[in-house]
């Protein structure tokens, strides 16, 4: 699912942003201190963690016209897709200027809307939900050997399908019922039961 995540939130983005801007999942480099800077929000992955709260329990099924069960599926999983947003531009201002709509955008949209969402990703049927990091980016410029700049980090919580599992024993198309109890064939006589006498005072 990462690059289906990856291609709705260039979608967002994309609605939001002045014309001619371009999305782009380019990470940091140091080459943006020399070469003539485009008008651009980045999105780049940097991190991936399983969202041990939003998994889900229960297995589902899924049937045919008839109701036969025909595969059964595990539960679905989440995953976390950390994100850092930076902008690009020619002057600092107009920089801060598609930050703040990037911003804008990403704090009003609690889940990605359906049409912004490739199909695959939007058949799971399950939202996709998207905060502001609390971390600070501060130290992940460091890790990358660059200057701080001007950006913030986002958390993308997606679902992610397991296969189904298909390899399930064929329905019944008969039932038979047997009480445990002998029951004479038709036209045949039941055995005679032996009498037994009481002796009265």
């Amino acid at each position: 699912m990462i690059t289906e995540v990856d291609e709705a939130l260039c979608v967002l983005l994309g609605r939001s942003l002045p014309e001619g801007t371009m999305v782009r999942l380019d990470p940091p480099k140091p080459t943006w201190e020399t070469e003539k800077p485009s008008k651009a929000i980045d999105l780049f992955l940097f991190g991936l963690r399983d969202d041990r709260g939003g998994r889900e329990s229960g297995w589902a099924d899924e049937r045919d016209d008839r109701g036969a069960v025909r595969a059964r599926r595990e539960p679905n999983r989440r995953c976390v897709l950390s994100y850092l947003v930076t902008a690009r531009a020619e002057k600092v201002n107009e920089e801060h200027q598609l930050l703040a709509a990037a911003l804008r955008t990403m704090l009003f949209t609690d889940s990605l809307p359906e049409d912004c969402m490739p199909a695959a990703l939007a058949a799971a049927g399950a939202p996709v939900l998207i905060t502001i990091a609390d971390s600070d980016p501060g130290a992940l410029w460091s890790n990358l050997g660059m200057p701080a700049r001007a950006s913030f980090a986002i958390s993308v919580s997606a679902p992610f399908l397991p296969e189904p599992d298909t390899e399930l024993a064929p329905p019944a198309e008969k039932i038979r019922l047997n009480s445990g109890q002998n029951v004479p064939a038709r036209g045949s006589l039941a055995p005679a039961q032996p009498r037994r006498w009481v002796r009265t005072p």
